[in-house]
């Protein structure tokens, strides 16, 4: 059985099916990826969450990440989660309604490489950037060097 292609804000927020018949769908083709969930909760949910129009300053931004098959991120204000769009570096959020921050997100060109690893494997799929201080695998501390004058330990008489 095929994968599920990791989700994107492009490809899970889309507008509403018509209600009545003969009735066109709602074209978002223009909205900016981070912009689409304000218009997703605000169709499918009803909750009409001012989109953001301002940018909270000196906010070292939010890191995007692969969590079981969708891009996500997270609010440092509440710590909702939402996915996101790697195309729209912005973060905002629906919860507590935060302004943009910075979404930093890995280059088109390694996006597309990132999403072609996952996509290769079966089953729950996750991926965190390295410099992510949220990654659970982090680098190990350098050791101080060994100071020559100290005792090796391996070497003393065993008594």
């Amino acid at each position: 059985m095929a994968q599920p292609p990791v989700v994107h804000a492009e490809t899970l927020y889309l507008p509403p099916a018509p209600t009545r018949k003969g009735q066109e769908r709602e074209d978002w083709s223009q909205a900016p990826g981070a912009e689409l969930v304000y218009l997703w909760m605000a169709a499918n949910l009803g909750r009409r969450t001012p989109v953001p129009t301002d940018t909270v300053p000196g906010d070292p931004g939010t890191y995007a990440r692969v969590d079981d098959n969708r891009w996500m991120a997270d609010c440092h204000g509440c710590g909702t989660g939402l996915v996101v769009s790697t195309d729209d570096p912005r973060f905002g959020c629906t919860q507590c309604g935060r302004d943009w921050v910075p979404l930093i997100v890995p280059s088109p060109e390694e996006v597309a490489g990132i999403d072609a690893d996952l996509n290769a494997i079966e089953g729950r799929r996750f991926w965190w950037a390295e410099g992510d201080p949220r990654n659970p695998v982090q680098p190990e501390p350098e050791l101080p060097p060994i100071d020559p004058s100290w005792p090796d330990p391996s070497q003393e008489d065993m008594e």
